[in-house]
């Protein structure tokens, strides 16, 4: 299963989850938005890297999350 993981968002160390746009169980096309995430500056959307169904969420809204996280897995 491949994992939705939080990128490299550059100077930003931390993010919050601000709310996911898809629910387990969803089907997702590689580029399609799954969630969104703030910075001390912006909101930012995280994008899905790899077509498959959201099978299991890993965090939710409010959680802080650094790159390279496991946010999501994907069947």
């Amino acid at each position: 299963m491949p994992d939705v993981r939080l990128p490299d968002l550059g100077d930003v160390e931390d993010v919050t989850v601000v709310q996911w746009l898809k629910r387990e169980g969803d089907a997702v096309d590689v580029g399609e938005e799954l969630l969104e995430v703030e910075t001390s500056k912006a909101v930012f959307a995280v994008e899905a890297e790899a077509a498959g169904r959201l099978s299991r969420i890993l965090c939710s809204k409010g959680d802080v999350v650094h790159a390279g996280d496991r946010l999501a897995e994907l069947e």
